[in-house]
């Protein structure tokens, strides 16, 4: 937190001399020998790491802090130094002891028999590299200002400073392995591989990987005009991408007007898709941008014009992302992936609001840009955090809306099979374990047998792949298959046919596999006088061609790749009677008793022509 520095802690503001490149490189050794000391333990199964409450928060610190504390020196006084640090160690270990509380604790409890168990979760490592880079450059930025809220070109130089710094750091690390890796092949050419042996020690890769990593960053600091170059070139390149993204995402909205939304619900990835769009915009946007004096009117008439293009496009995207979010919602609920992805959406409906504000304007076009970007870093900033803490951690609401859904059900109605024990088992955290507990005292209601025995299974599950699924029901073809004409039957052996054991079980058309699906078999006769085979046709799968063997057993001869336009034209064509039925392009070549059959190279999915009127 900026104060006003003292002489003395202006003494220590030396980003380029031998104190700060020595306390650099011996934070980046410190970081090396403490990862190895937590790695040991976890290996050995030894304290620290027999304590999970203790292991993870230790870990986050070592993992992070060293970094920004390397980043920091030269930059803060002692004071906002060390206040920077204690608030990261405060937050840090509060985000570990909470990860562990809410994590399945019958898991970790037995803390010895499995140390992955004490690794930090994807989501953590996701949102904490993000949200600590934002929040370094901000304090950064503010302690040069000595504000709170820095003016925005120094958010803008700290921030795109430490990016380049990282990015440099990473590349060097990389190199640095490479020409390890190099040496020692060199040395193996004569016989000495005393370097390989060496490389294959975590007690050296650790802290060299550390070590050269810290130095990098230091290197890059104390070499300002590296970054200064890397930055402008990267900017300038990217910047020339932002016409044709504007134009792309300008002309997927114009094809939406022209096919409507339902090819894009029917992808099933639509959110995703529209909100890595609006992120590719923010990016571009402030390439162009930059710290507000790039685009002067006057001068930058085009790179101005696409801005503003692009700052609108960013409305609509993000208005369908949300209304593709609130259908999957309301059909299903939330689920962990959807908080996520609603929290995304937060964020850029925050973009996207400053965004086209800043280009309406008539006078200073894209003024309002600055003060929006500062606005989304203190959202990203608040929505980690409430990510990462009980106030909105995804499992938690996910199990609360999963579990209301339940509750708010009509028993008669209730579809036990729906109720996914296996999230609340393996992805809803300690909140899907209580859930279980609950479910599993289950008394009231019609189908209070079968819960109580589905959440006592998933509790006594130990890991994922100790999932038994139970057999599924035996499909009654007669039910589910319609024979057409309506007046004839399916033939009997084909109605006996136990096809749930067969190799080419998943080939076979969805109404054999599945209970509730509905199929039309047409009855045709391919080759005059022979034998009639049947041709299943249903909504959710390729027709298929079913023919009896030499010993009188139905079997699939395969299936009519075709696309769903020309699925029609074929239920008419066999309904009718018309079906032409053509020899192969290549007969089949019989190879000492083995018949072998060439494919074709045809597209998978075939269409018909439209019928000439």
């Amino acid at each position: 937190m900026p104060t006003a520095p003292s002489v003395a802690d202006d003494a220590l503001r030396m980003p380029m001399s031998d104190l700060s490149s020595r306390l650099r490189v011996g934070l980046g050794l410190l970081q090396g020998l403490l990862l190895y000391g937590l790695y040991y333990g976890g290996t050995a199964k030894i304290w620290p790491a027999t304590e999970p409450m203790l292991f993870l928060p230790a870990l986050l610190l070592t993992l992070f802090v060293p970094i920004a504390a390397i980043s920091a020196i030269g930059h803060l006084s002692r004071r906002n130094l060390l206040r920077w640090l204690g608030l990261l160690f405060v937050m840090l270990c509060g985000l570990g002891i909470y990860e562990i509380w809410r994590s399945d604790v019958s898991s970790w409890i037995k803390s010895a028999a499995d140390s992955t168990q004490h690794l930090p979760s994807n989501g953590l490592i996701l949102l904490c590299v993000p949200g600590l880079f934002i929040a370094q450059a901000m304090v950064l930025a503010g302690n040069a200002d000595d504000r709170y809220i820095a003016s925005y070109p120094s958010y803008f130089e700290m921030a795109w400073k430490l990016l380049v710094q990282l990015k440099f750091s990473i590349l060097f690390t990389a190199l640095f392995w490479l020409v390890l890796y190099l040496g020692s092949a060199l040395f193996a050419l004569i016989k000495l591989d005393f370097l390989k042996q060496l490389m294959e020690h975590s007690w050296f890769n650790i802290p060299v990987t550390t070590l050269a990593f810290s130095f990098a960053l230091h290197l890059s600091d104390a070499r300002p005009q590296i970054v200064a170059g890397i930055r402008k070139l990267l900017l300038t390149l990217l910047s020339w991408l932002l016409p044709m993204a504007t134009v792309l995402v300008a002309a997927f909205l114009a094809g939406l007007l022209v096919r409507g939304l339902q090819p894009l619900w029917g992808t099933g990835r639509a959110s995703h898709v529209l909100l890595g769009s609006c992120a590719m915009l923010v990016l571009l946007i402030n390439t162009v941008y930059q710290d507000g004096h790039q685009l002067t009117l006057g001068k930058q008439h085009f790179f101005t014009l696409c801005c503003r293009m692009a700052c609108l496009l960013l409305v609509p995207l993000v208005l369908l992302a949300a209304y593709s979010q609130g259908l999957r919602v309301t059909e299903y609920g939330w689920t962990v992936s959807r908080i996520l992805a609603a929290a995304c959406t937060l964020i850029a409906a925050v973009y996207a609001t400053g965004y086209a504000v800043a280009a309406m304007r008539l006078k200073e076009p894209l003024k309002w840009l600055a003060p929006t970007n500062i606005w989304a870093c203190l959202t990203i900033l608040f929505t980690m955090l409430a990510l990462l803490s009980p106030l909105a951690d995804p499992a938690r609401l996910a199990v609360a809306s999963q579990m209301h859904r339940l509750t708010q059900a009509n028993p008669d109605q209730l579809d036990v099979s729906r109720i996914d024990f296996h999230f609340l088992r393996f992805d809803g955290a300690r909140y899907g374990i209580d859930a279980l507990q609950q479910l599993s005292h289950q008394q009231d209601g019609p189908h209070a047998e079968e819960i109580r025995k589905g959440a006592l299974q998933a509790l006594a599950l130990a890991n994922r792949g100790s999932i038994t699924r139970a057999p599924e029901p035996v499909v009654n073809l007669g039910l589910t298959i319609r024979p057409r004409p309506a007046q004839r039957s399916l033939p009997p052996a084909f109605l006996a046919e136990d096809w749930s054991k067969r190799p080419s079980r998943w080939d076979l058309p969805v109404c054999m596999v599945q209970a509730g699906q509905q199929c039309d078999a047409y009855f045709v006769t391919p080759e005059p006088g022979a034998a009639e085979q049947l041709l299943i046709i249903g909504e959710k799968s390729m027709p298929a061609l079913f023919a009896t063997d030499a010993h009188g057993h139905w079997q699939l001869l395969g299936q009519i790749q075709i696309s769903a336009t020309c699925k029609q034209q074929l239920r008419e064509a066999a309904e009718q009677g018309k079906l032409q039925w053509q020899a192969p392009l290549q007969r089949d070549l019989l190879l000492n008793g083995v018949r072998l059959r060439t494919q074709g190279m045809t597209e998978k999915y075939q269409d018909c022509p439209q019928e000439k009127k």
